[in-house]
C-alpha cells in the first residue's frame, strides 16, 4: 500500500459513519478546520453530499473520504 492509500485508510478508520462539520478538526487531527470546510462548502468545493440538521452540517464518511482523497497528493519525501 502506498503512502496516500495508508493515509486515506487511517482517516477512514477514524471517522464515524456520520459526523458534524464542527468535529472535522478533531477527527482529522487538526488537518482540516471546520471553518475552512464551511468556506469550501459555500464555494461548492467541499464534500459533495452534506446534510443540515438545525444549524449543524453533517457529512457521511463516504462523501468526506471521496472529497479528501481527491484533494490529497503524495509529497516527494526526498525533497
Amino acid at each position: 500500500m502506498n503512502t496516500k492509500e495508508n493515509f486515506i485508510a487511517e482517516i477512514k478508520q477514524a471517522l464515524p459513519p456520520v459526523f458534524a462539520r464542527d468535529a472535522v478538526g478533531r477527527l482529522t487531527g487538526g488537518l482540516i478546520s471546520p471553518r475552512t470546510l464551511a468556506n469550501l462548502d459555500s464555494l461548492g468545493r467541499g464534500p459533495r453530499h452534506r446534510v443540515r440538521v438545525g444549524k449543524k452540517v453533517a457529512y457521511s464518511r463516504e462523501a468526506f473520504i471521496e472529497w479528501i482523497e481527491s484533494r490529497t497528493a503524495v509529497v516527494d519525501e526526498d525533497h
